[in-house]
């Protein structure tokens, strides 16, 4: 007579590695998405604030433009003989 052993049964937990495996990369995939949406409106924030400063400056040079040309205006021009 042969006596053969039973055959190991796989762990319980080896059934729902499918699953939990499934789970990781859909957690991993929500993770990813809402990283690069965050980073985007950060950047869209940062544009729109450079674009309110550069209209900013350009109403500062207008002003600037309208001051040196009143100026001119008013101060004799000098070496002019």
């Amino acid at each position: 007579m042969t006596d053969t052993a039973p055959a190991p049964s796989a762990p319980k937990w080896l059934a729902w590695m499918p699953a939990f495996s499934l789970v990781a990369i859909l957690a991993s995939a929500l993770l990813t998405g809402g990283g690069y949406i965050s980073k985007q409106d950060e950047q869209s924030r940062r544009i729109e604030t450079l674009e309110r400063k550069v209209e900013k400056i350009d109403e500062i040079d207008k002003r600037t433009i309208r001051i040196e040309a009143r100026l001119e205006v008013l101060t004799p021009a000098e070496g002019k003989d």
